[in-house]
């Protein structure tokens, strides 16, 4: 008996008909075979990229053997083509997730990827996901919806990280703000966004001193808040009084802590007070310049202002009053000090020279400063809340008109 095979790359003899949908069934399988394959050369390139480029970053272990010194990386796992581009990486023992997007590590090793930056991903055991961003995730603004908190304990928006996440702060804790930028940086957006959604907390008052008129004043009108606002920058002796003022409440406060507490607890009728000092340097050169008294006759007003403001920064924590101070720049003869300075725990800067950046963060912050100094309206470098000085992008409110209607139409009246 003779076996005949049948040869599949010769097209059927006549009469003899392949069955209905056989060559869509052999394209598609064939196409799905080219698809696996250049899968395969991607995820192989993407591979090879990623090792030596944790090869030249030092993400790998040295290991001695026989044969001489041998490279060891993080191991890959699947890879994903994207957009975005993704790949599994098992960790090595001692490394972190934190390694990879280091300020050392993470752009050049996303650059090395193809991408703006990194962002990781933690799985079970000791494997993360790193996801390549094909673009800065902060180039895009994003409008603050229309929320308010009904209470300080309640956390505030701040801003969206690079790796997306949305960053919020209570005002309850036990935290000053400082705020610096140039003219035009975001910094006034950013205070219009955190102030109108503290407008309907009924255990905060927006109080403190603005030499501009914009921040407090006029959008506080016919609310508890506008009492404790001093705007006007032709008597300057009613800022001196007022912030000499807060001192003796804070005092006060501090002498009715009930028995085994360490602090003020914020309540509607002993809120927390949120002290507004909207360009604090200008307000110090306004009073330095005033005529000083004649020995004995009193203290400068300068000296009364930095004394006053010194105190609220240092022992205000307990007394459920937090201090945000904004200003162009945070040198410590501009802002009362460098002791004053150092009792901020949380800090902004928006668009900033290299030294700026540095005397606000720190020294490992200089080597943002040329990248930042030309950073786009809204995006700020922050330090605090348990993190690393990383990039943000504060919510965007919108115009000015927007923040007095805001707050006009959810703060509470005040009492006739």
């Amino acid at each position: 008996m003779t076996t005949k095979t049948l040869d599949r790359t010769r097209p059927p003899a006549a009469g003899h008909r392949r069955p209905p949908g056989f060559i869509s069934r052999w394209r598609a399988r064939r196409a799905e075979r080219e698809q696996w394959a250049a899968h395969h050369r991607l995820a192989q390139g993407i591979t090879a990229e990623f090792r030596e480029a944790c090869t030249a970053l030092r993400l790998c272990q040295y290991v001695s053997v026989a044969a001489g010194i041998t490279v060891r990386t993080p191991r890959v796992g699947a890879v994903h083509g994207g957009p975005p581009i993704t790949l599994t990486v098992e960790l090595m023992a001692g490394q972190e997730p934190a390694d990879f997007i280091s300020k050392e590590n993470g752009p050049r090793l996303a650059h090395s990827l193809g991408g703006h930056g990194l962002r990781v991903e933690p799985m079970p055991g000791r494997w993360v996901r790193l996801v390549v961003l094909n673009h800065d995730p902060l180039r895009d603004g994003f409008a603050l919806p229309a929320l308010t908190v009904a209470s300080g304990s309640e956390p505030v928006i701040l801003g969206r990280t690079e790796d997306g996440i949305t960053l919020g702060h209570a005002i309850a804790d036990a935290s000053h703000i400082a705020v610096q930028g140039q003219n035009g940086s975001g910094k006034s957006a950013f205070t219009y966004a955190l102030l109108s959604q503290l407008a309907a907390a009924d255990d905060v008052l927006v109080c403190g001193s603005d030499i501009t008129g914009l921040v407090l004043g006029p959008a506080w009108y016919d609310t508890p808040h506008a009492v404790h606002q001093m705007t006007n920058l032709d008597d300057l002796e009613e800022h001196a009084n007022f912030l000499e003022e807060l001192v003796l409440v804070m005092e006060a406060r501090l002498g009715e802590i009930p028995p085994r507490q360490d602090k003020i607890t914020p309540r509607p009728d002993c809120p927390t007070l949120l002290v507004v000092l909207e360009e604090f340097p200008g307000l110090l050169r306004a009073a330095d310049a005033r005529p000083k008294p004649k020995r004995g006759e009193g203290t400068p007003m300068g000296d009364r202002i930095r004394s006053c403001v010194l105190r609220l920064l240092s022992e205000g924590r307990k007394a459920a009053i937090r201090v945000l101070m904004l200003a162009q720049r945070f040198e410590a003869t501009a802002v009362g000090g460098g002791y004053a300075r150092d009792q901020f725990a949380l800090r902004l800067s928006f668009r900033v020279p290299a030294d700026s950046l540095e005397m606000l963060h720190g020294t490992d912050a200089r080597a943002l400063g040329p990248e930042h100094a030309n950073a786009a309206p809204g995006i700020a470098y922050l330090s605090g809340l348990g993190r690393d000085c990383e990039r943000i992008r504060v919510p965007y409110l919108g115009e000015y008109g927007e923040y007095v209607d805001r707050v006009q139409a959810y703060a509470r009246r005040a009492e006739r």
